[in-house]
């Protein structure tokens, strides 16, 4: 399959790694799967409902912000620069939320709305096809949903931060935006020159505006001019503390009424509960062992405070699994330092979301010389990419890929891990 994956990637690299003692050497660098993972029918359907319900939860938390219905603005624009307070509707290509495969069925630990990783799930659905293998995404949808829903000619920019990812943005900017008569280019922000009325989309984050000049001229420049932002910048919808509104006692009955009895009651199933770190007496499952307030979890024995803390969003410390911390696994010190530390944060929102375990499944992954097979017990982390536009087309699955790891909760891409594409 090696083979099969270099043939996509073409000149493109997938990560050029951040520090040199992980940088594999390697043009594809983590384990590769001889076949993609499969999945039940039973598994294929429940993820075409998460589909169709967190499309519609999106575009519903959308709505609730815009309308500030019960102060939910109050909430979410915690921490942001007054430049992204507008009354504006998102704009998103997808929305992704991560799916733990647990023993009690998936389990969503968080949404992103980033394209990092997007080409690569792409990558390994063509490679896996080219092999004659099925897969759960057609041939093309992808392609279709960006052409459908952007502009015929833009920039993907790229940040400092983002640069590990720039083979992959360029990618996507050759292979899947550009094209019959469509013409995008990666760009680095720091070198970018663009005229009136420019299209980028995004592949950066928007709490770089605090700590990158170029990327706050590049939005000042955007917001102030009007033009085309993809992902639009809306950061209230790339908080992780969305997914603490359908427990929150303010939220929950109009949540239950907008997305039906049956939505509401299967996002319940899928999302663990979660609360905002300082509004916890409006979680309306209750606080768990009868304490009242998240530093108290502290007092709780490891097998009590089985939860994560996690940074929201608007920080440095909201992706790429830092500013998350698993609770259960702190000493008692560290883990009241850590919830105090979150509590007296007033530059950003932190949630305690319900610990679900991965559940441990064999797979298989090439060896070096790609002569036979590896085992390999791993927990598995599914990323699927959901329509979210309003063409018709929300809640379509546009692409998705699994990551498989060895030995840790922290489920993500690395040179021990295996990327697979889905059937």
């Amino acid at each position: 399959m090696r083979e099969a994956i270099e043939a996509v990637v073409g000149n493109h690299s997938i990560y050029s790694a951040r520090r040199q003692e992980f940088d594999t050497g390697k043009k594809i660098p983590f384990r590769i799967s001889p076949r993609p993972l499969y999945l039940s029918k039973e598994q294929k359907i429940d993820i075409q409902n998460i589909g169709s319900d967190i499309s519609c939860y999106f575009h519903i938390v959308d709505e609730m912000y815009v309308n500030n219905m019960g102060g939910v603005r109050n909430i979410l624009d915690t921490g942001k620069p007054q430049i992204f307070l507008a009354d504006q509707l998102a704009h998103y290509l997808f929305a992704r939320p991560d799916l733990i495969i647990t023993e009690g069925g998936f389990s969503i630990c968080e949404v992103e709305t980033s394209p990092f990783g997007l080409a690569l799930a792409e990558i390994l659905n063509q490679a896996y096809q080219n092999k004659g293998f099925e897969t759960m995404v057609d041939s093309g949808a992808l392609s279709e949903q960006v052409r459908q829903n952007t502009p015929i000619e833009g920039n993907i920019v790229y940040s400092k931060k983002t640069q590990a990812y720039s083979g992959q943005i360029t990618f996507l900017a050759d292979k899947v935006f550009s094209g019959d008569g469509r013409h995008w280019e990666s760009q680095d922000a720091d070198n970018i020159t663009l005229q009136n009325n420019s299209n980028i989309y995004r592949g950066f984050y928007l709490n770089e505006y605090l700590s990158d000049p170029a990327i706050k001229i590049l939005l000042d420049r955007q917001i102030t001019n009007n033009d085309n932002t993809i992902p639009s910048p809306t950061p209230y919808m790339e908080e992780k503390a969305i997914l603490s509104l359908i427990y929150d006692k303010r939220f929950e009955e109009y949540l239950r009424i907008k997305l039906g009895v049956a939505s509401f009651k299967h996002l319940k199933t899928v999302i663990p509960p979660t609360w905002i770190v300082g509004q916890e007496q409006f979680f309306a499952p209750g606080m768990p062992n009868n304490i009242s307030s998240s530093i108290e979890l502290a007092n709780l024995s490891k097998s009590k405070r089985a939860y994560v803390l996690k940074s929201s969003g608007f920080s440095e410390n909201s992706s790429w699994k830092e500013g998350v911390h698993f609770l259960q696994r702190e000493s008692t010190e560290k883990t009241l330092q850590l919830l105090h530390e979150a509590e007296t944060d007033k530059t950003g929102l932190h949630i305690v979301q319900e610990f679900k375990k991965g559940l441990n499944i064999p797979l298989n992954y090439e060896s070096e010389d790609e002569k036979s097979e590896m085992p390999m017990t791993a927990r598995i982390r599914l990323t699927p990419y959901f329509a979210v536009t309003n063409n018709g087309q929300d809640g379509k699955l546009i692409a998705i890929k699994a990551t498989g790891c060895e030995n840790t909760d922290f489920i993500h891409a690395s040179s021990t891990s295996i990327n697979t594409a889905v059937n």
